[in-house]
């Protein structure tokens, strides 16, 4: 019996999926060589070899969609968002004091090997964009996920933990885009060598360490003074 020829609709879903993908690497190859001041339409779909006009067919009549797509596929904050499941059960263990030692090396290393996102966090602080705009609010969203699992144990111990983390993932960006842009070491540390990368990973979880040992503290403070009240 001769096998049933497939049907094409199935060849178009496959042609459609392979053409979007080239279209958002071809998003990334743009940003990583010129910079996201060089992305447009046509210099997009030349980049892609594919027609224009399937940009506006397949990412709903707007380029900034296309755009879009890329950088949420890329933000390291936005994947991590994806899994919840495991990001829950690890914060369980220690009021999420290993969940973030471990984000926040790993955000270290892959915003320092991702050059894509370093050129694409220079355009979120170089001007105002809508669309970055938004990418930039999806990160606050999964942030506050994270802070309903830990925020609590922070609020009973007035430690506030937002900020000293603010202060981390902005020192991690800050780090990277320095070293990258110009090689010079930051305090006499050059995360571009081995050690200097090293030493700074052991200082976010000494940081992080030092947060949780302040919460305990504050915490035994009150429950001293609330003891004693009772006492009293």
């Amino acid at each position: 019996m001769n096998a049933k020829p497939r049907k094409r609709v199935s060849g178009e879903i496959r042609d459609k999926e392979k053409t979007m993908l080239k279209l958002i690497n071809a998003v990334g190859e743009i940003i990583k060589t010129e910079g996201y001041t060089a992305l447009g339409v046509n210099k997009i779909a030349k980049k892609a070899e594919v027609n224009k006009k399937l940009i506006y067919r397949y990412f709903d009549n707007n380029v900034n969609n296309l755009i879009e797509t890329y950088v949420k596929a890329k933000d390291y904050w936005i994947g991590l968002s994806e899994n919840m499941e495991d990001i829950l059960m690890q914060a369980d263990v220690d009021h999420g004091k290993e969940l973030l030692k471990s984000i926040l090396n790993r955000q270290l290393t892959f915003f320092y090997s991702a050059e894509e996102m370093q050129k694409i966090i220079i355009w979120e602080i170089s001007e105002k964009n809508k669309m970055i705009k938004d990418v930039s609010f999806k990160r606050e969203e999964f942030g506050e996920e994270i802070f309903k699992l830990i925020g609590p144990y922070f609020e009973n111990a007035d430690t506030d933990i937002r900020s000293l983390l603010a202060l981390q993932v902005a020192g991690v960006y800050y780090m990277v885009l320095q070293a990258k842009a110009n090689g010079n070491t930051f305090c006499g540390v050059d995360i571009n060598e081995p050690n200097g990368m090293e030493r700074v990973l052991k200082a976010l979880d000494k940081i992080t360490d030092l947060i949780y040992k302040d919460a305990e503290n504050n915490l035994k403070i009150k429950e001293k003074a609330d003891f004693d009240k009772a006492e009293y």
